[in-house]
């Protein structure tokens, strides 16, 4: 029989070696965030080294048109001079359809890689009678100049366009195009044709085609009245974004493809409007695409997994200091600490090994020096091998959990609290019959129920 002096100095030491358990767990949340800002640090890196790519290969590509844009002219009979005015308005197509295919590839600087693509735009529509109606031809005497009418289409990034623009007008092959977009105000960078073939009367066609290099996103603009735009790419995993989401698409394996049909009435952008007008048109807020990026890349499964790193801390000291009240084996902090270190060295390794390895590669490779390294240290300072292969399980088990979280993606939050409901029962469960008060009593009383 214990003497209760005895039970209760013990019940104080165990209390005090809880409080100090606790509060070296809590220590590791500094070491947590320092990888933490390493894992944020090599993200940023990646996403400089994307951008030196981007601006040498093209930036994301936004087509915008075509315009028609059409001079207009007057003699000023109202000051008696009778000098010749002049504007020009921009006209869009009643009809339009754009298609384009894009064939992705990665480029690689060192260890870090960035999405760019080639992609084969066909831009198809007319200006009907209707459309040159709206450019004012009988309102106040104004003059179309028909010989000065241009056709211009906005490219967001130039360097992109690879070769030239076949340009079909009014069935009408070989229009030179001139870089340069009129007025500068349609679009920040672009090319046009100077057309001779435009008619007042009938409906005026265009038909063009180009080649263009991108990276990490290509969207349209749908300047028709009615407008038919189709995307299609190998990209397994697109984020269809912009104004509005397709009305059709199927993503798979081989590829993706997306239809939208979109009506004039349904964005804020009139058919027709001066050229000095359009400087107030934000245009970002009306295309339509794709973007071309990781659904999850590495560096953020990385963080997300830190987030963790407490918990398995908190875990596996929880489940050391069991052993100590079990066994009889009293740990020195030291002993936790490097426990502890181990599992973050974890996280660090994972990003390291992740940068060449891939993901999954560098997740299993970490885990399992975690899982070896702290397994067979338990087992020398515990001298318990089942126990080792137990703590083993345990934490092999528990970083499965965690790589079956960190890929649910949208139910990341879902699965990561589930886990930690599962982690405070089976420590609730485990303790149960663990009297804190009076540790040693509780585990001597334990141990003489389940003696046979």
């Amino acid at each position: 029989m214990v003497p209760d002096s005895i039970i209760s100095r013990q019940g104080r030491i165990v209390g005090l070696k809880a409080a100090l358990i606790i509060g070296l767990g809590l220590l590791f949340l500094l070491p947590l965030d320092m990888v933490r800002g390493v894992i944020v640090e090599r993200s940023e890196r990646a996403q400089q080294v994307a951008r030196e790519i981007a601006g040498k290969w093209a930036h994301d590509q936004s087509i915008r048109g075509p315009f028609l844009i059409m001079p207009l002219e007057r003699r000023d009979t109202d000051s008696g001079s009778r000098a010749m005015q002049g504007r020009r308005v921009v006209l869009l197509p009643d009809e339009f359809s754009a298609e384009a295919t894009v064939d992705t590839q990665r480029r690689a600087r060192g260890i870090f890689e960035s999405v760019v693509y080639t992609t084969q735009v066909s831009l198809r529509g007319a200006f009907t009678t209707t459309a040159l109606a709206r450019a004012g031809f009988d309102e106040e005497s104004w003059r179309p100049r028909l010989d000065q009418a241009v056709l211009a289409l906005g490219i967001s990034d130039l360097r992109g366009l690879q070769g030239d623009i076949a340009l079909t007008w009014n069935e009408v092959p070989d229009f030179a195009a001139e870089p340069g977009m009129p007025g500068g105000k349609l679009a920040t960078s672009g090319v046009h044709w100077p057309l001779k073939a435009v008619t007042a009367q009938g409906s005026n066609s265009f038909d063009l085609t180009l080649t263009l290099r991108g990276s990490s996103r290509f969207s349209f603009v749908p300047v028709g009245k009615d407008s038919d735009l189709v995307l299609r790419g190998d990209w397994p995993d697109p984020s269809f974004d912009g104004r509005t989401l397709p009305i059709e698409h199927e993503v798979g394996d081989e590829g993706f493809s997306a239809r939208w049909e979109i009506s004039h009435l349904s964005r804020p952008l009139p058919q027709s409007w001066t050229s000095e007008d359009a400087a107030g048109i934000d245009w970002s807020r009306l295309s339509v695409g794709a973007s071309f990026l990781e659904p999850v890349n590495f560096y953020l499964l990385s963080e997300r997994s830190v987030k963790y790193g407490l918990l398995f801390v908190a875990l596996l000291f929880l489940t050391f200091f069991l052993f100590e009240l079990l066994a009889g084996i009293a740990l020195h902090p030291l002993q936790y600490l490097m426990v502890g270190a181990g599992l973050v060295l974890f996280f660090l390794s994972l990003v390291a090994f992740a940068e060449v390895l891939g993901f999954a590669a560098a997740y299993g490779l970490s885990s399992a020096l975690v899982a070896a390294m702290v397994s067979l240290y338990a087992a020398a300072i515990l001298k318990r091998r089942l126990w080792a292969m137990l703590l083993c399980a345990m934490i092999v088990s528990l970083y499965a959990l965690l790589f079956l979280i960190l890929n649910l993606e949208e139910a990341a939050l879902l699965g990561g609290t589930l886990l930690l409901f599962a982690a405070l029962g089976l420590t609730m469960y485990v303790t149960r019959n663990v009297d804190w008060s009076n540790s040693l009593r509780s585990m001597t009383e334990g141990a003489k129920k389940e003696a046979p």
